[in-house]
């Protein structure tokens, strides 16, 4: 059998594979939309759920193109679209997915990942506290998905192949993620992490707030449990 010549093989790549890849990033770009304009729903209904509340707020912020925020009582929730397809390594789960088995481009994904941080973190310009990544949406050419992340959100989500992405699970993904932040609770780090301070240190301590704080902070964080250890 008579070898593809490389010029031949580039050209059938980029008409294939690449224009494949680009049809996968232009729906995820459009469930993103779809996933923005359904936070901004769902935190339109929450306000006026809790608006009696004092103190409880919530709020939807658009950044762009590329990332949103929703804001809730303590947590923010923020969005970051991908500007680039994936694929998996071939120790993941995927291959084993009969929907992948059948046609392998079908395993080329666009991602959104979903990160937790504390809001008082950017209220108060806490720019060294750590957040959490608890979830990444994966997006295909024909709009299956699929969720890996904490808790609801890593199993609820995983029959990729059989379900499409649409208003209603991007909403129920949404839901879930802010139902773990509420459980997702501020712990106290060791005692003996801050445990000695140098005036000068508590002078910037007081002045500036800059006490680096996480939800996890001072423990290992397990992607198994979510518990402290």
């Amino acid at each position: 059998m008579e070898q593809q010549n490389p010029y031949d093989k580039l050209v059938a790549s980029l008409k294939n594979k690449s224009t494949h890849k680009l049809m996968v990033l232009n729906k995820t770009k459009v469930h993103f939309a779809a996933l923005k304009a359904e936070a901004n729903k769902l935190a339109s209904d929450l306000c006026k759920e809790t608006e009696c509340i004092e103190g409880i707020e919530v709020k939807f912020l658009d950044k762009g193109e590329f990332q949103a925020e929703l804001r809730f009582a303590e947590d923010v929730l923020i969005f970051f679209l991908h500007n680039d397809v994936f694929d998996f390594d071939h120790s993941h789960s995927i291959w084993k997915n009969s929907y992948v088995e059948q046609n392998n481009q079908n395993a080329y994904c666009g991602m959104i990942s979903v990160f937790n941080f504390l809001k008082t973190s950017f209220d108060m310009n806490r720019y060294e506290d750590v957040g959490y990544q608890i979830g990444r949406i994966f997006i295909n050419h024909e709009d299956q998905f699929f969720v890996e992340g904490k808790r609801q959100l890593g199993f609820l989500f995983n029959d990729f192949g059989k379900r499409q992405l649409t208003t209603e699970s991007l909403r129920e993904i949404i839901m879930h993620a802010i139902l773990y932040c509420q459980e997702f609770d501020l712990l106290a780090p060791p005692l003996h992490t801050f445990g000695e301070l140098r005036v000068g240190e508590m002078i910037d301590l007081t002045n500036n707030m800059n006490l680096k704080t996480g939800k996890r902070l001072g423990f290992r964080f397990s992607s198994e449990t979510d518990k402290p250890e």
